[in-house]
């Protein structure tokens, strides 16, 4: 992985004491959206997820974390307030279950994607109503239920890391872009589409349990 973008990770299932430590860099804003949790699992994790990033972004700017403010974008997507384009760090994050991973990048709008493998989604009924056809065929010709469930989820997180990159969301995505040929190829060789470099991450070098997919989409040809 270049020195210009990286990938981090985290557990999000901390102590009370690492909840109150990160706690105390998070805005007003944070804040309040943490409280509106109701179950305290939740609120934690939400807690863990931003005080991390606030350390990592604080680590790549310089700065405290608390000093670190951010502005949305019409779709909620995230970015870093009053930084000159030399200064520009871009970054992403998602968060399944009670693990995190981040992409910081110095040079590359980013989105990565994190998801949970669950063993009871029916990932051929959601496959049929939101997938194209040409990736519900690939699905549907692994006649392992353990394969399709991988092959399912590898699909969504290519779309989800995608959309977040891009800015668009997943929600006008799923049927929109076509990522089977991910699938085909070697794991984290990367697919273009558009002007961006898709790729499936590698869990085992992510020291990441292989009931997770993941994956990541960076403006191509840059680093």
């Amino acid at each position: 992985m270049s020195q210009e973008l990286q990938i981090y990770q985290a557990r999000l299932d901390i102590s009370p004491i690492e909840v109150d430590r990160l706690w105390r860099f998070l805005s007003e804003d944070e804040r309040s959206r943490a409280n509106q949790f109701k179950r305290a699992h939740l609120k934690r994790n939400f807690v863990a997820a931003r005080g991390n990033l606030r350390e990592l972004l604080a680590r790549w700017l310089g700065c405290e974390p608390q000093e670190i403010r951010f502005n949305y974008s019409d779709r909620g997507k995230p970015y870093l307030q009053n930084l000159s384009p030399s200064e520009a760090i871009y970054f992403n994050l998602a968060h399944s279950q009670d693990l995190a991973l981040y992409v910081l990048s110095r040079h590359s709008d980013v989105g990565i994607d994190l998801e949970y493998i669950n063993p009871n989604c029916d990932v051929m009924g959601i496959a049929g109503r939101y997938f194209l056809p040409s990736e519900q065929k690939i699905i549907s010709a692994l006649g392992d239920r353990q394969q399709q469930q991988l092959a399912f989820y590898r699909l969504w997180t290519l779309k989800e890391a995608y959309g977040k990159a891009t800015g668009q969301g997943i929600a006008n995505l799923l049927d929109a872009i076509d990522v089977s040929l991910c699938l085909e190829r070697p794991l984290g060789e990367v697919l273009e589409i558009a002007g961006w470099s898709l790729n499936l991450l590698n869990t085992d070098e992510l020291a990441i349990a292989p009931s997770y997919a993941a994956a990541l989409c960076k403006q191509a040809n840059r680093e």
